[in-house]
């Protein structure tokens, strides 16, 4: 098992910017913390000769960067270019390495296209809902018209993410998009859902009526709700709003106000910053 070493060689005064993350790094140690939480970015376009020179230069790591140089230099994978700085720096644990690997692995007989996906679908399940949209916005802008399937997994999974920041009209579209392509029952339910959260009980009810088609949808739909409601009722944040209102029907106007607006914002920002 390797030993941390922390604080190898400096921190840099100049940073290097992942502007694909719209991330600044100021150190190795920050390089080897954004590669154990951010695998996506695991492919080829890790190896950039500036992050070499910055690391040689602003870092003051020399010898890891003649060692990277030379590994560009011989055309050599992306998985021995990031296996070379964990194995210089030894700031992660054996397991953590091997997680990293594994991504590799798993990226192995996947085209441009999949791979992309795949990061974009570790975003998602990592709980970090905006960098996954954004990142399902840009493969969607380069993807082929006539890969149907693909695309629709896609808009899929990027309406999970909408949802999940309660951007739900936009979600409702990329699911029904989804929907269009693949005819899976998961995308309509996805869609019919969220026009369920973006809309009050009578228009709800007239979308249904105009729309018979979603009825059996709409069944399915409306006892995920319920049951999604019933867990809701039992949770510290019903009982906050609860209390809320309470004050309000005793004279507390502002309170209530202040305080529903503050419950919100703190939910949003819960799953804008991608925590759970």
């Amino acid at each position: 098992m390797n030993i941390p070493i922390l604080t190898l060689g400096q921190r840099a005064l100049v940073p290097y910017t992942f502007h694909r993350l719209l991330l600044s790094i100021y150190s190795v140690e920050e390089l080897c913390y954004l590669l154990k939480t951010n695998p996506f970015i695991l492919d080829t376009q890790i190896m950039d000769k500036k992050l070499v020179a910055w690391l040689g230069e602003s870092c003051g790591l020399p010898d890891l960067a003649k060692s990277l140089s030379l590994i560009i230099k011989k055309s050599k994978s992306a998985e021995e270019f990031v296996m070379a700085i964990l194995t210089y720096t030894g700031y992660l644990s054996a397991e953590e390495t091997e997680r990293i690997a594994l991504v590799f692995k798993g990226n192995i007989g996947l085209n441009d296209y999949e791979k992309e996906i795949n990061r974009a679908d570790f975003l998602l399940d990592s709980g970090k809902y905006q960098r996954a949209r954004y990142e399902y916005d840009r493969i969607l802008m380069s993807i082929p018209a006539g890969e149907r399937l693909i695309s629709g997994r896609i808009y899929h999974n990027r309406g999970v993410a909408l949802s999940r920041l309660f951007l739900f009209e936009q979600a409702a579209e990329s699911f029904l998009n989804a929907y269009k392509l693949t005819d899976r029952p998961e995308s309509g339910r996805g869609y019919l859902a969220s026009v369920r959260l973006s809309l009050d009980d009578v228009d709800y009810i007239r979308f249904i009526a105009d729309h018979p088609s979603y009825y059996d949808f709409s069944l399915e739909v409306e006892h995920i709700y319920n049951q999604a409601v019933s867990v809701y009722n039992e949770t510290d944040e019903k009982q906050n709003l609860d209390n809320l209102i309470l004050d309000k029907a005793m004279g507390s106007g502002n309170s209530y106000y202040v305080g529903v607006k503050d419950l919100v914002a703190e939910l949003k920002k819960h799953y804008q910053d991608g925590t759970r």
